[in-house]
């Protein structure tokens, strides 16, 4: 006889994924804590030329509209625990931004915020259906927060900070 209570291996892999490693389990904020996991993810893998970033972002898109749309499945329309976007999210924010610690902590805090304001059109993508709803407001937080990212790469090296 076969055990119901054991998860079927797809459904694993399912919500492995579209959990952010599980993060999305976490009971407080569970969207930072995907961000988190992103920028950990990234600090180790994020190539160096923008065009591999670019390409790794498009090469990613796909992947996590599959999996939010997976975790549909299982947690509901952009449920709590669906962060695969903010992974995405997090890495369209470090587009082209140093890698340093001071470059990631202001890509994170950057993308945080545009997320939670989701200023246009970000609120009206978010009204997509499935995957696509749950990945593209994260883009558009994505986009804002690594735009605001490089004008103050730009600015604190026009005034002589080193921290950039």
């Amino acid at each position: 006889m076969i055990d119901q209570t054991q998860p079927r291996p797809i459904e694993f892999i399912h919500k492995l994924f579209a959990t952010g490693l599980y993060s999305g389990y976490m009971p407080i904020a569970p969207g930072t804590w995907g961000s988190l996991v992103g920028c950990i993810i990234l600090w180790f893998v994020w190539p160096d030329k923008w065009y591999y970033q670019a390409l790794a972002i498009a090469a990613f898109y796909p992947f996590a509209v599959y999996f939010s749309d997976q975790g549909v499945r299982y947690f509901g329309h952009d449920g709590r625990q669906i962060v695969i976007d903010e992974v995405i999210g997090q890495a369209v924010s470090l587009f082209m931004a140093p890698h340093n610690i001071m470059g990631y902590i202001l890509g994170f805090f950057l993308f945080r915020l545009f997320d939670i304001v989701k200023l246009p059109p970000a609120r009206d993508w978010e009204k997509l259906r499935g995957g696509y709803g749950i990945v593209a407001d994260d883009i558009a937080a994505g986009v804002y927060a690594a735009i605001v990212l490089q004008l103050l790469v730009i600015l604190s090296r026009r005034i002589g900070l080193e921290w950039m």
